[in-house]
């Protein structure tokens, strides 16, 4: 089989690999499609090491139809198509008895130590497979595992009908936050995204103000909508400076989510004062801790505008590229999907 693998910083090869026969209790699978992630990125660029394990092929946002079922899977069946759960727990650890594999001392996850989606095959266990409807296709097997993420945010998030609500970022994970707030009683819905492309798609999905913080005063075009502050806030870019921006912004016993993965050495500036005054509540999420079939639901349910969000797909042989050139492309793609047979 084709597979992209990662050999480490900045360098990937095509290879061909092996077809592994599963053993028991694992899945063969034959990749449809596989999401660029800004975790590639992170991995590929050097900024993320830990946990990942080249040479090794990279990509956890995997679309895929069962090949072949290993000893004792009786749940799945060939031909069907699913998603992958990558992320794979230790299950002795304390999260993983307290049933948070997310938070795992230990984990093994597909892409990272595991080889991924950026192959044509992969295998996985048979309890990662997570069943989809065929009306989701492509761009909603991809998505799926980074809703699975969102719905836990969403969970933690322990959102009030009739709140507002603030994203930073209309990427990928934005504009699924857009999605998901939108379709909840959310009084009014602030999205604030310096590219344009990224703005209108935030309008479309269920924005109500959609705000260019390069072009305005961000504070200002926040309290014109919300002079009290907004309820919830919820970074969506990984940005510290927006993170720090933004905190002032929350109301009084509001919740600011750290949900975009930051850089592990940036810091930011806080007022614990100010924090106290508001008894404001600041948390954040990470990984999905077994939501995939949620995710996975709501996208059969048609909820999810998935064919918004991914708008772009290539073959194996572009992947590199597309990796390295992550952030160069955000005023004309937001999800990039690998299709390893194009």
């Amino acid at each position: 089989m084709k597979a992209q693998v990662f050999t480490g910083v900045g360098k990937m090869e095509l290879r061909d690999l092996p077809v592994e026969e599963p053993s028991g209790g694992q899945v063969l699978l034959r990749v449809v499609g596989c999401g660029v992630c800004g975790t590639d990125y992170h991995i590929y660029s050097g900024e993320l090491t830990d946990g990942v394990y080249p040479p090794v092929v990279l990509g956890h946002e995997i679309a895929a139809r069962v090949e072949a079922l290993g000893p004792g899977v009786a749940v799945l069946e060939v031909g069907q198509f699913c998603a992958v759960d990558p992320l794979i727990g230790c299950g002795v650890c304390p999260a993983c008895r307290s049933a948070r594999p997310n938070l795992c001392l230990a984990p093994q996850v597909i892409g990272y130590k595991r080889n991924g989606g950026f192959a044509q095959y992969l295998l996985a266990p048979a309890g990662k497979v997570v069943p989809l409807e065929e009306s989701a296709g492509l761009a909603g097997g991809v998505l799926c595992e980074t809703l699975a993420c969102v719905i836990n945010g969403y969970d933690r998030l322990g959102f009030r009908a009739g709140a507002s609500a603030m994203i930073l970022g209309a990427g990928t994970v934005g504009l699924l936050w857009t999605a998901m707030l939108a379709s909840s009683p959310c009084g009014v819905l602030i999205q604030s995204e310096p590219v344009e492309f990224r703005r209108r798609r935030a309008g479309q999905i269920g924005a109500s103000v959609v705000i260019d913080p390069n072009t305005c005063d961000l504070a200002e075009a926040v309290r014109a909508v919300c002079p009290a502050g907004v309820d919830y806030i919820i970074d969506a870019t990984g940005n510290p400076s927006a993170v720090e921006s933004a905190l002032p912004l929350l109301a009084r016993g509001g919740t600011f989510m750290i949900f975009g993965v930051c850089p592990a050495a940036d810091t930011i500036r806080v007022s614990p004062f100010e924090l106290y005054n508001k008894e404001a509540r600041v948390i954040a999420s990470k990984m999905p801790p077994g939501t995939l079939d949620r995710s996975a639901r709501l996208i059969a349910a048609g909820r999810i505008p998935c064919r918004k969000i991914v708008t772009a797909t290539i073959g194996l042989s572009a992947m590199p590229d597309a990796v390295a050139a992550f952030n160069d492309r955000r005023d004309r793609q937001i999800k990039v999907a690998v299709d390893p047979w194009a």
